[in-house]
């Protein structure tokens, strides 16, 4: 597992050397739409509901004010229910995954993708791992970065 988290983290590397694309951008949000999209079925009905504010930001039908109050409605749902759970737990791990799509749209200019997206994967992992899988969308997501 250690091999394929370094693996994806090199990879990450070489996205943010050759292109240093934003954390808000198009390309990272879908990556990171696309990597929620594989645990799915794991996710509690707001982490779903979340993924799906973002999508539809990205769509142009929600402003980004939208996207605010679901991230605060995430973090305060965690609050609530898991105040003391460990990250590790997969529901609380899924629910901070999908915060950090909304979070980046707050941000977008920032351009930590490294720190962003390496801190996501090992959330979606968490959750489930598929690591090759977001190899794959990392490679078709930023193909002329790698």
């Amino acid at each position: 597992m250690r091999n394929a988290a370094q693996r994806l983290d090199n990879i990450l590397n070489d996205i943010e050397i050759n292109c240093d694309p934003t954390i808000g951008s198009r390309e990272c949000t879908q990556f990171s739409l696309d990597c929620l999209a594989l645990i799915r079925h794991r996710l509690p009905p707001i982490a779903s509901e979340a993924a799906k504010i973002v999508r539809r930001y990205l769509e142009n039908q929600l402003s980004l004010e939208d996207v605010i109050d679901t991230s605060l409605k995430c973090w305060q749902y965690l609050d609530e229910h898991y105040k003391n759970v460990p990250i590790t737990d997969p529901s609380v791990s899924s629910i901070r995954a999908v915060i950090f799509p909304l979070d980046a749209q707050k941000t977008q200019e920032r351009r930590n993708i490294v720190d962003h997206l390496s801190s996501f994967l090992e959330l979606v992992n968490n959750v489930e791992p598929h690591h090759m899988q977001e190899e794959e969308l990392l490679r078709v997501h930023f193909a002329k970065c790698v």
